[in-house]
């Protein structure tokens, strides 16, 4: 699928008669331009809160946690909201908004109710995909978050239970926000909209009232609106939710090259005009990268057309891109550029490999903490994975691991055998850290961040 930016044929007509009608006034000077401006920009907000009420739905969730032994409990009930994807029924919100739900009721704007089903999650990016069975839905239009502008003008809408449509309105504060550390994604939308948590899962539109992101968790949990929020962009969100349709699971594009952000040095060794794009260190046998031609030292400029702002950037349009899609890159080699085109592959870490051959990629040997083990190391009444064995030089020898170490924990959830660790560690994609807590022998205890190979 590929999504074409919006041109202004696109608007409303509503919208190009209101700027008819400016324009006309402005001529004759009978009317003030501001005041009439301020009356356009209000009849565009009217028009796409009528617009979106449709495919803006209520989530309701409920949870039973257990308080005693005798598997007595209360329910916590929790809400979000949602935005229609298709007629078919599917519907976008956060997996955080749905997160251990026993059941998920999706409330329409018309009152009718229904029973969802999960479709999929993406802990990466926090989106789940629901379903309900219904007919006469009303889907979203959808944007495309590439050409949004620092500046324009977003809407904020949710449906929290009780109170109806909600509408904030703002700006496009940043582009590409990172190091959130919330979810796997590196590429959020900012935003000033103020977004209640009722809304969190409900769209980010443009003036045209097409989707541009889905609202999510900012970066601290605190009552109050904090002036900072943000949401996940729509292009990211469609591949996602196509894949959690299709597949039950999100496919990461892969090309297959280690490269390196562009330093001052390194743009002035090169010759290059500026630090933009991505240099090859590094290229994988077999991979896409191969069959473009890409080399080591060149240095990757534009991706299907879109200029690499940095190496975040071009990692981020990888990976969104469909398997199997025909991409071309400009790349610049001795000063010269070039055009390489290649089909992308699916990456290989996104499908579950062995456990032996993943350890073996950190540099370890891992096993169960048996009781026999425990008591002849010294961790009598400890849960979790030993390392039994360790390759120096290894990844995992560099990040501090070694022989006879207790991973307790990964990315802050406890391991409590091999195959959970071998799980978690599944979880977390190639480009991130992977934080460990462990213990040793001497019973201290140490946080350990174990740094994986950042392919594109």
């Amino acid at each position: 699928m590929r999504l074409k930016a919006t041109s202004i044929w696109s608007l409303p007509r509503c919208c190009l008669h209101y700027v008819a009608i400016i324009n006309i006034f402005l001529i004759t000077g009978s009317y003030s331009s501001e005041s009439f401006a301020n009356k356009v920009l209000s009849d565009t907000f009217v028009s796409i809160a009528k617009n979106t009420r449709a495919p803006v739905v209520n989530i309701h969730t409920t949870r039973v946690v257990k308080q005693n032994t005798r598997n007595r409990g209360f329910r916590i009930k929790g809400q979000g909201s949602g935005v229609i994807y298709n007629k078919g029924g599917y519907i976008i919100t956060n997996k955080h908004v749905i997160k251990d739900a026993g059941e998920i009721i999706i409330s329409l704007y018309d009152g009718r109710e229904f029973k969802a089903e999960l479709v999929g999650t993406d802990a990466r990016s926090d989106i789940a995909v629901l379903k309900i069975d219904a007919e006469d839905l009303t889907p979203a239009r959808f944007g495309n978050s590439d050409s949004l502008e620092l500046g324009e003008i977003v809407l904020a809408i949710g449906r929290p239970l009780g109170l109806g449509q909600t509408i904030t309105s703002g700006i496009i504060s940043a582009k590409g926000t990172s190091n959130i550390q919330i979810t796997g994604l590196e590429d959020f939308i900012q935003t000033d909209a103020a977004i209640n948590p009722d809304s969190y899962g409900g769209p980010l539109v443009n003036l045209n009232g097409e989707v541009v992101g889905i609202s999510t968790m900012p970066t601290t949990q605190a009552a109050g609106y904090l002036g900072t929020n943000l949401a996940i962009p729509v292009n990211v969100v469609i591949k996602t939710t196509e894949d959690l349709i299709k597949y039950g699971r999100v496919t990461r594009g892969w090309l297959g090259v280690t490269a390196q952000p562009i330093t001052v040095q390194l743009k002035e060794a090169l010759g290059l005009k500026n630090n933009l794009g991505g240099l090859v260190s590094g290229i994988e046998p077999n991979s896409p990268a191969v069959n473009a031609g890409i080399k080591s030292g060149d240095v990757i400029i534009k991706y299907n057309g879109e200029k690499i702002k940095n190496l975040l950037h071009l990692r981020s349009l990888v990976a969104r891109t469909f398997i199997n899609e025909e991409v071309k890159m400009t790349v610049i080699r001795d000063g010269k550029e070039l055009t390489l085109t290649t089909t992308i592959l699916e990456s290989p870490k996104t499908n579950a490999g062995s456990k032996k051959d993943l350890f073996k990629d950190f540099g370890l040997v891992v096993q169960n903490l048996t009781g026999k083990v425990a008591i002849k190391l010294g961790y009598e009444g400890e849960e979790g994975v030993i390392i039994k064995n360790i390759q120096k030089g290894s990844p995992a020898y560099k990040a501090g691991l070694r022989k006879g170490d207790l991973i307790i924990e990964v990315q802050h959830k406890p391991v409590t055998s091999v195959d959970g660790l071998h799980q978690a560690i599944l979880k977390i994609q190639q480009e991130e850290d992977i934080l460990m807590f462990i213990k040793r022998q001497n019973r201290t205890s140490m946080f350990i961040v174990l740094k994986q190979k950042k392919d594109v």
